[in-house]
């Protein structure tokens, strides 16, 4: 991760933006620059990590082999990266007490459906670390790329609004070819975006978007052994006795998902996000 250029705490928003952008482009062309940015590093991280997917042929299982891949990939990214001011720092992570109240709520409600349903416990294995191991590196690439590199490229003229709802956008178009992708999943994955891109103003950083990401895909997949956005290979601690109230995408289609993250989005206004919001 590379420190941020521009707006930080202490308000100093988009020096190093006008700086930058004035030596390239027009003020009217400078949006126009932002995509060419944003397009240009989301397509080169998707070329390397398809050739880095085929260099890596000898991780046969896909959901590993392309965790390894698309965090690699990343590195190329970070030329790009720099070029743009952040929003936030990149590894802040602060108000901890708040990050730990939302993933409460966002999760309380499966757990009382994990529980109700009865589970059948599978065993721990090695297998079983790898591919928590291949969540967590999943959960950073989506991130950096989402919530870091696409926000901070999209915020246009400093205005986070813009970035955080067009990066939600883009977070959940990469779900939409998802094995039983639905209007209802597709939904809940962009206002999950919107809930993880609110953390990282809230914390300073994208570390506690990362993990809550991590959390989630962890918990529900791996623990209760539920589909995670239509995946149902991962190997799991537990298999739920009865038939959980959703379809093949998993509890991302479920309007649980949606009251908890409604939830959540009321407990991250309070904090006057809003102030900060828009500059």
């Amino acid at each position: 991760m590379i420190h941020a250029i521009g707006h930080d705490s202490c308000g100093d928003s988009f020096h190093q933006e006008k700086k930058f952008i004035e030596r390239v482009c027009s003020g009217k062309s400078r949006p126009f620059c932002r995509i060419g940015i944003a397009f240009a590093g989301f397509l080169l991280w998707v070329i390397v990590q398809a050739i880095l997917s085929q260099s890596l042929y000898f991780i046969e299982n896909d959901i590993l082999n392309i965790s390894v891949a698309g965090f690699l990939a990343l590195v190329i990214l970070l030329p790009l990266w720099r070029l743009l001011p952040g929003v936030t720092r990149k590894l802040g992570a602060e108000n901890s007490l708040i990050v730990a109240a939302v993933t409460f709520i966002l999760l309380c409600p499966f757990l009382v459906i994990a529980f109700r349903s009865g589970m059948g416990y599978m065993g721990l294995s090695f297998r079983w670390f790898q591919f928590a191991m291949a969540l967590l590196l999943l959960a950073t690439t989506e991130e950096v790329i989402c919530r870091g590199f696409i926000l901070d490229a999209l915020s246009f003229k400093g205005k986070r609004i813009v970035g955080l709802l067009l990066s939600s956008v883009v977070f959940a178009y990469l779900h939409v070819t998802n094995d039983y992708a639905s209007v209802t999943g597709i939904l809940n994955i962009f206002l999950a975006g919107v809930l993880f891109g609110l953390l990282r103003f809230l914390t300073n950083g994208l570390v506690y978007p990362v993990l809550v990401h991590w959390l989630w895909n962890l918990v529900t997949g791996m623990v209760f052994g539920w589909s995670v956005s239509g995946n149902t290979m991962l190997p799991s601690l537990f298999r739920p006795v009865l038939r959980p109230p959703w379809g093949g995408f998993g509890p991302e289609e479920s309007i649980l998902m949606t009251i908890s993250i409604a939830g959540c989005l009321i407990i991250l206004g309070k904090q006057e996000l809003g102030s900060n919001l828009y500059s």
